[in-house]
């Protein structure tokens, strides 16, 4: 393949790169400019390199008049301060955008007010028992810092949470990492804490009378923290690099179509960035993509950021094979196959590019500013993608570094597009770490401290003044769908740790869990569904499709990437795109998935002493058998588009608990507590365990998981 230069193409066309940026500095300003602009930028005598292009969203009206850059500098921008004019600026005008967002901001302030009020009969319930709740296993780190941010309406978890009256800071301070529910000594309320990991489950008393004794003897060779001891001890991910074409040699990247680089860019922003808004799309267009080009792909953290978004371009084409989805730019309803396909056939998918992007790292792994942390979060995705969960962890805990560098040591206005970036980055962070903190206790990063800090973001738009092409009513219509879904997300995961906190505990008695505190948490749990903005509105209902109700009437597993890929009939009833398929399955699975952690509890205490279950503890037993099944997010479309399903060790973590929750109630000798099972039950755990064995070639603990559940 012939080397093609910058100026030949950026589109099939052939377009020209903007006129104002040069080659002095690889042809881009250095990040720190563009993000941070201040007034007078001191240049070196001789130097050749132009002022400095800043692009203004508010232009002064001298500016305007003139028709010259305007810097944005208050209260006087460097024109009128070199000329010595009065500095005017007016102020600009709301747009359909600001509207929306403005719609998403008043829904969430009263989803606020209705998760923070608790009906004064909790209160008085827990006041009456004169015991405070004791901590949790997974508990903050602190909850005593003071202050509330004022940049924005705060969708969190409350300092003081009225579900916990009476908790001291150091009660909830550190977490406990272990298992095994035996060592835990029972503190002086009389109460257990019940591990909110489903791996916990095997080692639940009641379960353990239940279980086949094959079964737990395999498992206590195995030790209680097997799933990490696999998965740290896994071969690392290979380290060498096949070019492409495999003809181009070492500077392969170089030689790439651009059409390539686009169309895995645009195969990205419109498959994971939608759900996991990490990236800005404007400013990677406009800038990063730019930057990396002109350095010929050198060691350079756009380079490295472009290169992770191309790995993770080949899981979204992927994805849209699968799914048969057209992928973006192409006026086809179908799936075309463009030129440059046999980029993605590789194993895993876009390794090739994801270890060039290591390899670039090494000498900025110190660099700690918002396009780190970006790296780091999207290396994480992509470790998610295929399956090695103590890599993704570790690559969260080093973007959770910056977080709390870029946070802590600076003052953050995130009421501009930088703070607000920051605030996005922060929060995609915060939440795929409580995934697997929570699953697999490991240690936190500390960065729960800062979300009385930290408002939800705004999803401020960067403005690219003539870099890019102007955004239609459509397209900002799209991106507030998936921006509702994201914030959405965020005060989902707040609700769940009021579960994990307020409910997982047990008492011989049998009088925890609360019964009050378990209707409150439902409460908030429907109003979280009911005051969902109109575009992501659904239904609750437990008269589910089944899962394989929108394809094939078999399960099919997850193929190599050289494996052909049947293409899927047109469904008009199917998502519009990968990216809606897994932001609305995803929305309708965390309802259903805290509906079954309020259940929890309940199937603990039926295991542990059947005979003290009342008919209202029965019910929840139900109600939480009943959300186990059905997960939209394994059903439906995505038995075929596998290769965009997110945080799969996650589902496998939850369906290994499942499968063995299922088991113990449908062998329980406990008439009542077995009539409690769903129609349908088994159907749904021969799924589970079909999505295991797709998945159990790519994770080793996956596997053993699998081979524990095939003793039952």
């Amino acid at each position: 393949m012939s080397k093609r230069s910058y100026q030949e193409s950026f589109s099939p066309g052939g377009s020209q790169p903007p006129e104002h940026i040069d080659n002095s500095h690889n042809g881009l300003l250095p990040i720190n400019d563009l993000l941070s602009p201040t007034q007078d930028q001191p240049q070196s005598a001789g130097s050749s390199k132009k002022p400095r292009n800043f692009i203004a969203t508010v232009a002064c009206e001298t500016c305007r008049l003139k028709k010259t850059r305007c810097d944005e500098s208050r209260p006087k921008c460097g024109l009128c301060k070199s000329l010595g004019l009065e500095c005017v600026y007016n102020e600009r005008k709301s747009s359909k955008r600001d509207h929306s967002l403005s719609l998403i901001m008043s829904t969430l302030h009263r989803m606020e007010t209705k998760l923070e009020t608790l009906p004064s009969s909790i209160c008085n319930d827990l006041q009456s028992r004169q015991r405070p709740i004791p901590r949790t296993i997974d508990s903050p780190l602190d909850t005593s810092t003071p202050g509330r941010s004022s940049q924005g309406i705060n969708v969190r978890t409350s300092v003081t949470n009225p579900l916990a009256q009476g908790l001291t800071p150091d009660a909830i301070e550190h977490d406990d990492f272990e298992f095994d529910e035996h060592q835990k000594a029972t503190n002086s309320n009389g109460l257990i804490s019940i591990s909110f990991s489903q791996h916990g489950v095997i080692l639940w008393p009641g379960a353990r009378d239940i279980l086949p004794k094959r079964l737990l003897e395999a498992h206590e060779r195995l030790g209680k923290n097997y799933v990490i001891d696999m998965e740290a001890k896994r071969p690392q991910l290979p380290m060498y690099i096949c070019p492409y074409p495999p003809q181009a040699g070492d500077d392969w990247l170089e030689a790439l179509p651009l059409a390539m680089i686009k169309g895995l860019s645009d195969a990205f922003f419109a498959t994971f960035n939608p759900f996991t808004p990490i990236m800005d799309k404007n400013f990677y267009f406009a800038f990063t993509i730019w930057a990396a080009i002109e350095s010929g792909f050198g060691y350079t953290i756009e380079s490295c950021l472009v290169l992770n978004i191309l790995a993770l371009g080949c899981h979204a084409v992927q994805a849209h094979q699968e799914g048969n989805y057209p992928l973006p730019g192409t006026r086809s309803n179908h799936f075309e196959p463009p030129d440059w396909m046999a980029v993605i056939h590789e194993e895993p998918l876009g390794l090739r590019f994801f270890n060039e992007a290591r390899r670039r790292i090494g000498f900025l792994m110190c660099d700690n500013d918002l396009q780190s942390c970006q790296f780091y979060m999207l290396s994480s995705v992509y470790y998610s993608q295929i399956l090695r969960p103590m890599d993704a962890w570790a690559m969260i805990h080093r973007a959770a570094t910056c977080c709390l560098q870029m946070l802590t040591n600076h003052d953050v206005n995130f009421d501009e597009w930088e703070g607000d970036m920051k605030s996005r980055v922060y929060w995609n962070c915060l939440m795929n770490e409580t995934i697997l903190v929570q699953e697999l206790h490991l240690p936190p990063s500390g960065l729960a401290r800062l979300e009385e800090f930290v408002p939800i973001p705004k999803f401020i738009t960067f403005e690219t003044v003539g870099l890019v092409p102007p955004r239609s009513s459509l397209q900002e219509l799209d991106d507030s769908f998936f921006q509702y879904h994201f914030l959405a997300q965020v005060a989902h995961r707040i609700i769940l740790t009021r579960i994990r906190h307020s409910l997982y505990f047990y008492s011989d008695s049998g009088t925890f869990p609360l019964p009050a505190i378990n209707a409150e948490l439902h409460h908030q749990l429907e109003q979280w569904r009911l005051n969902l903005p109109p575009a992501i509105q659904f239904q609750d209902t437990h008269t589910t499709t089944p899962a394989n109700a929108n394809n094939a009437t078999t399960t099919t597993p997850i193929t190599s990437p050289s494996t052909p890929i049947s293409p899927l009939p047109l469904d008009p009833n199917r998502p519009l795109s990968p990216a809606t398929a897994v932001s609305e399955a995803m929305l309708r699975g965390r309802f259903k998935i805290a509906k079954f952690h309020i259940g929890r509890p309940y199937l603990y205490k039926a295991l542990r002493i059947p005979a003290s279950l009342s008919e209202d503890d029965l019910e929840q037993v139900r109600s939480g058998l009943q959300n186990a099944m059905n997960w939209p997010v394994v059903g439906g479309i995505f038995q075929n588009m596998k290769s965009c399903i997110p945080i799969k060790f996650a589902f496998c973590s939850q369906f290994f608990g499942q499968v063995l929750l299922f088991y113990c109630i449908s062998h329980s000798p406990d008439a009542r507590l077995r009539s409690t099972l769903p129609p349908d039950w088994e159907r749904w755990s021969q799924e589970m365990l079909q999505f295991l064995e797709d998945c159990a070639p790519f994770s080793p603990a996956v596997a053993k998981d699998l081979e524990l559940l095939r003793l039952l």
